[in-house]
């Protein structure tokens, strides 16, 4: 099964989608080609033609700039194909293929110009060569300089260039990129390569000093060795080099890690992506059950409200920046700052849920995908000027709000710029002759190959069924197979005002039949409010309406004096509208996307504690911090500790299982928590056929420094009661 074309896509006109889809075009076109040649002419020593330079992460003296120019090619390539598919004469796409064509005629005359001074044949950057000489020094002062991740935004620009719009010489610049990049490598030893590619801030104990982000340098390598039909063994080779050991293992032997080593959420989403891609070319199984494995651990442990992901780290600065990271899994009270749910980290696990469902057909990909969609993406956008958000405020505290830099070229206006040219992405897919429709976001297909035409125009999830047409220009059979949401109870699907069995297997109802010139598919969806409680904290919910996340638009949250089951039963439906009132108070519950910019909200809502667990043991606190307590072998187990109050020190250490680490925790007294208790839930395999655990807490030893381990009032271990 694979997703369809773009160029069998098109947008539904009047439509939300196609709103922000032309905004988005808007916006490319406020920008100069010269504007984002700016910093590569530059770099080059030429003349820059008069040019404003863009400015934040792309102005000229930043350290990884360059970037925006390859998410810039890859939006207006995919916006000229979804232009032309509706217009072939549309003035619009024909402005973007143009400004598509400077760009990479003035890229040419860059790549030119450093084949005279540059060490190998075929630079192109915005950045100097001796960024990647720091590179492979391992040269890190504590600015992040990311060279690969920088050119790998505008390899994929090209290749979209390439492939979208047709244009020649944008392959022939990767392939000469490529070259450069694969003699720079060449001298390098395996062990050096594998050093400079090591994403991991923590790796046991002591001093760690180096860190680099280098994007889906694998992906865009495989990708292409395909594009040039797989006959140049040297890029596949070249590919491999990004292809870390330790990182793959951990995902093939199913071994999450990624908060112990204070990862970076992006760098290694974007990795796993390569993983996959490897699949596709090489057909190696093992690869693809380490990016299904990865999706679980998302799924199960990491995934905010909205189905994004990242926030805090476990560890102290300077492996905790606030923002960006992984923490353990189903840790997530503690890192709910203002700084989490990184846009860049909503498109690429959509990116990925996609390609892997085409691979699996697991439904809950598509489940995760129509949240994630409809409350990370969907209110990513600016609608007064298209700047796309960089991270969303899912905090447990008051006065949330989403911010918008109207002059910010962040890595997620980057992605933001790229991917709102494609969000029809992820709805529709083809196995042979049969057709999913994963998704339900107004949109139209048009295989024109098969005379076979799929319009929906519900404006869901505002609506609350699916409206589809189909047409066909002649009788036939195939299977359209949709997705019932598992949010969903009670569905209701009726084919030309025929009621069918709308019990789905693996997560889709097949509709098999001789498809005529005109048939009518109608959903009915069971949108009811719903709540789901905070791994951590028994005393937060967040509420659902459907797949829509919604959130209090007010700056003070009263805490709720009864259960979250009564919570909802005290929110009255505003007429008309995906809206809640708070009975007795002019408080309004909303989709995140229809709070403006800079107005509080509030997405957890404090409420009693929910019954989540019994206490099993209880002990005091230990001089020589260590306890044997008990758990249940076949339930959930948590691990509930209570501090002392902090003096104004930083306090960070490791709970650990017969010398195995459970959590890294790291405190201060300014961000002491409410209750003065952290929940840790306990992995399944950590509690599976034991009756005890022999918990010890070990002060961390990281960065040379000396931690000191909190002072501890009592500990707990709790089970689950279902």
């Amino acid at each position: 099964m694979k997703p369809v074309s773009y160029y069998d896509l098109n947008y539904l006109p009047n439509s939300t989608i196609k709103e922000k889809f032309e905004r988005n075009i808007n916006w490319m076109l406020s920008l100069t080609p010269d504007q984002l040649l700016y910093n590569y002419r530059k770099n080059a020593g030429m003349d820059t033609k008069g040019a404003t330079p863009l400015t934040v992460w792309e102005s000229p003296d930043w350290f990884f700039r360059g970037h925006f120019t390859g998410h810039y090619l890859s939006g207006a390539s995919k916006s000229y194909v979804l232009l032309t598919n509706a217009d072939p004469e549309n003035a619009q796409a024909a402005e973007l293929k143009d400004r598509i064509n400077q760009i990479i005629d003035g890229l040419k005359e860059v790549q030119d110009k450093f084949n005279t001074t540059a060490e190998y044949p075929g630079f192109l950057a915005a950045e100097p060569e001796k960024r990647f000489d720091n590179l492979e020094h391992l040269r890190f002062n504590g600015n992040h300089y990311v060279p690969y991740y920088a050119i790998q935004k505008l390899m994929d620009g090209l290749m979209d260039a390439y492939e979208y719009a047709g244009n020649q010489t944008a392959l022939q610049l990767v392939k000469n990129l490529t070259s450069y990049i694969e003699k720079r490598m060449a001298k390098l030893t395996p062990e050096r390569i594998q050093a400079m590619l090591d994403t991991r801030w923590y790796q046991g104990s002591g001093h760690y000093i180096f860190h680099q982000e280098f994007g889906a340098m694998q992906r865009t390598l495989l990708r292409l060795y395909e594009l040039t039909d797989k006959k140049n063994q040297d890029i596949f080779n070249l590919a491999e080099k990004f292809d870390r050991k330790w990182f793959r293992d951990m995902l093939i032997n199913n071994d999450d890690k990624l908060g112990y080593y204070s990862m970076h959420s992006n760098t290694e989403l974007v990795c796993a992506e390569g993983m996959l891609e490897y699949y596709h070319v090489s057909g190696d199984e093992a690869y693809k059950k380490g990016v299904e494995n990865y999706m679980n651990w998302m799924h199960t442990g990491h995934e905010l409200p909205t189905k994004g992901i990242s926030g805090r780290s476990a560890y102290p600065a300077p492996a905790d920046y606030g923002s960006e990271l992984y923490d353990y899994p189903q840790m997530f009270f503690k890192h709910l700052s203002k700084l989490n749910g990184e846009s860049c980290c909503s498109h690429d696990l959509n990116y990925l849920s996609s390609e892997l469902f085409a691979d699996t057909k697991d439904p809950v990909l598509m489940d995760d995908y129509e949240i994630r969609f409809a409350n990370a993406i969907m209110a990513q956008q600016n609608n007064d000027s298209a700047i796309a958000e960089y991270l969303y405020n899912l905090s447990v505290a008051p006065n949330s709000i989403k911010h918008f830099d109207r002059g910010g070229f962040w890595c997620c206006v980057g992605s933001g710029t790229e991917r709102h040219a494609t969000l029809v992405d992820g709805i529709y897919y083809q196995d042979n002759d049969d057709i999913y429709v994963a998704q339900y976001f107004d949109s139209i297909l048009n295989l024109k190959d098969r005379g076979i035409k799929i319009t929906q125009d519900a404006h869901y999830p505002d609506q609350h069924n699916a409206h589809i047409v189909v047409e066909s220009d002649k009788k036939q059979s195939f299977t359209i197979y949709v997705r019932v949401p598992k949010w969903s109870n009670e569905t209701q699907i009726l084919v030309d005002g025929q009621a069918v069995n709308a019990t789905p297997e693996n997560g889709f109802v097949a509709l098999t039949r001789e498809w005529g010139k005109r048939s009518e598919i109608k959903i009915e969806f069971d949108f009811t409010l719903r709540y789901q409680t905070m791994a951590d904290r028994f005393n937060r919910i967040a509420i659902y309406y459907g797949p829509l996340l919604l959130a209090a638009q007010v700056k003070d949250l009263p805490a709720a004096t009864v259960s979250a089951k009564d919570y909802l039963q005290q929110l009255e439906k505003v007429e008309g509208k995906n809206q809640f009132r708070l009975k007795g108070t002019g408080i309004i519950f909303k989709s995140l996307p229809e709070i403006p910019g800079e107005t509080p909200y509030n997405v957890f809502v404090k409420v009693p504690e929910e019954p989540i667990a019994k206490t099993l043991d209880s002990q005091n606190n230990a001089s020589d911090h260590q306890w044997t307590l008990a758990v249940e072998p076949d339930k959930k187990n948590y691990l509930k500790i209570t501090y002392d109050r902090l003096d104004g020190d930083i306090y960070s250490f490791q709970i650990e299982d017969d010398q195995k680490v459970l959590f890294t925790q790291t405190m201060s007294s300014d961000e002491w928590p409410e209750d003065s208790y952290y929940i840790y839930p306990l992995p399944l395999d950590v509690t599976k056929g034991r009756n005890k655990l022999n918990i010890k807490i070990e002060p961390l030893d990281y960065e040379s420094l000396n931690f000191d381990i909190a002072n501890i009032n009592k500990i707990e271990t709790l089970a689950s009661v279902k």
